[in-house]
């Protein structure tokens, strides 16, 4: 009797440990399934956290571009773990967001591609372009001489040095057919420290220094170049012949001249703010309203006259340069404007920098001496007015 008890007493005991470990077994499971599931969430969310908390630097154009971003997101982070060879896919998708004007997150993606993919020459190319977006020109110009340093595909090769003429030229002829000579110095300074063997860098700097009678460091430019060099002494006659004239002339007879007289003058109407004036004016189709500033080589404009205007889609892109202001040193870009009003005179292809609305918080913009300079003029405070004769080598049309 007492054996058949311990042996069923046994069984139980068995049964009870077989059952019991199957169920430790069975707990253990589920947890690490709870857990594999909770992290998997918590890196869900961290991924959609760090796509929306992206700080846009077109509001509007995120708004716009919100599906159309969703899907590159997706589709570019799957793509970077397979091979190479299929990068091309995705790059296009990269240039779109180039082109919408979405840097933040083009700037993101491009660094996670280029981790993966740190010698796909397409992605170098299109960082390259994105810094010229995003930064001083001369930056951006500096970076595609070190991508022409790089062991490129000769393709590729080209395609950096053509983009460096292309860049670099049309930002020269811009600057220079304009007179803005501080420009042109801010553009070819640290050229010159990059590539102190070119003989383009090293004159444009120089001239742009001449123009400005910075003698001293027009001549520190120079010293690499012959003494006999006939352009270099080209720009030394630039420098001293200027400097002569305005010895001569003393003020500037443009402004100091209270009144200009005869038939061809203009006569524009100021209004008085503070110890600044304002100017009507027109660019394009939108009427503004800009400060006078006979300190300033280049015209600018708002933020909000620039969206008004239709941003990068009516306005041509030249570069960001880095401009001055009243609180501090800032990277603006500097767009063509088609048509531009102003004393019933239009101007064609004006170049503005396009500043901050906080820079000009009273009005669209300023008119600079890239306008100004076109004609001889002066000021009468007592009848608030501007009186304007156009030079004879600026041919303005009427």
């Amino acid at each position: 009797m007492n054996k058949g008890l311990l042996a069923c007493l046994f069984v139980v005991l068995a049964a009870s440990l077989l059952l019991n470990g199957y169920l430790f077994l069975s707990l253990n499971q589920a947890v690490e399934i709870a857990a594999a599931n909770k992290a998997s969430l918590i890196q869900s969310s961290a991924n959609l956290n760090s796509y929306n908390n992206v700080p846009a630097s077109n509001e509007h154009s995120n708004q716009r571009n919100n599906k159309h971003n969703a899907v590159t997101t997706s589709k570019v982070g799957t793509e970077l773990e397979n091979a190479p060879q299929v990068a091309e896919e995705y790059v296009h998708e990269l240039t779109l967001l180039l082109n919408s004007g979405n840097y933040a997150l083009l700037k993101q993606q491009l660094n996670s591609a280029l981790q993966q993919f740190p010698t796909d020459e397409s992605l170098l190319l299109l960082e390259a372009e994105l810094i010229v977006r995003t930064q001083p020109l001369s930056d951006a110009l500096i970076h595609f001489h070190d991508l022409a340093e790089l062991s490129l595909s000769p393709a590729s090769n080209t395609k950096v040095d053509k983009r460096i003429a292309n860049l670099y030229n049309t930002a020269q002829d811009e600057l220079s057919a304009n007179g803005q000579w501080d420009l042109l110095a801010n553009l070819n300074e640290p050229l010159f420290q990059r590539v102190p063997d070119s003989r383009q860098y090293t004159l444009q700097l120089a001239e742009a220094y001449a123009r400005q009678q910075k003698i001293t460091l027009m001549e520190d430019v120079l010293a690499s170049l012959s003494y006999n060099d006939n352009q270099a002494n080209a720009i030394r006659n630039i420098a001293y012949s200027e400097s002569n004239r305005d010895n001569q002339s003393g003020a500037d007879e443009r402004i100091a001249n209270n009144e200009l007289l005869g038939n061809d003058v203009t006569r524009v109407a100021l209004l008085r703010d503070g110890d600044q004036y304002r100017v009507a004016v027109k660019a394009l189709n939108q009427q503004a309203d800009m400060v006078l500033d006979t300190g300033a080589t280049t015209t600018a404009i708002t933020t909000d006259l620039f969206s008004r205007l239709g941003g990068l889609r009516r306005l041509t892109f030249i570069g960001n340069f880095d401009v001055n202001t009243a609180s501090g040193t800032i990277s603006a870009p500097l767009v063509h404007i088609p048509t531009f009003y102003f004393a019933g005179f239009r101007f064609d292809d004006v170049s503005a920098l396009v500043l901050p609305v906080d820079a000009l918080p009273s009005a669209d913009g300023l008119l600079g001496m890239n306008i100004l300079g076109k004609f001889d003029f002066s000021i009468s405070p007592q009848d608030s007015e501007l009186a304007l004769k156009v030079r004879e080598e600026s041919k303005a049309p009427n």
